[in-house]
């Protein structure tokens, strides 16, 4: 995946725009009730999405890897899931989405360590 990286950093970039969203609706409605899915959308949203980006920048060989469509996807679809699972956990409902998310995004993570330590030495 030759844009893996600035995939991740516009995709970072709109969850941020999210983030920053539900934290302004939140302020204006006094309503802090999804405080841990606004934290969630800035953390895994913006904060992971953006840094595989300029990790994956910065170190050009991993994006070679065979295992870097797997993290990206992975990690990509499984970011929603969990911020809807946690939405529905937050308001009684199912718990499944959250862990089934939170497991994927677990695998996206080790995926991209996997794809880092393969990588480091590379110039």
């Amino acid at each position: 995946m030759k844009s893996i990286d600035s995939l991740f950093v516009v995709i970072g970039t709109l969850w941020l725009l999210v983030g920053m969203t539900v934290g302004i609706v939140m302020g204006a409605s006094h309503n802090f009730l999804f405080m841990p899915v606004h934290a969630h959308i800035n953390l895994v949203g913006f904060a992971c999405h953006s840094i595989f980006g300029l990790v994956y920048r910065q170190w050009p060989a991993m994006k070679g890897s065979s295992l870097a469509p797997f993290q990206f996807w992975i990690f990509v679809l499984a970011t929603p899931i969990t911020l809807l699972g946690l939405y529905y956990t937050l308001t009684g409902g199912p718990v499944l989405p959250a862990i089934v998310g939170s497991l994927a995004i677990l695998i996206g993570a080790i995926l991209f360590f996997i794809v880092l330590w393969r990588a480091r030495n590379a110039v």
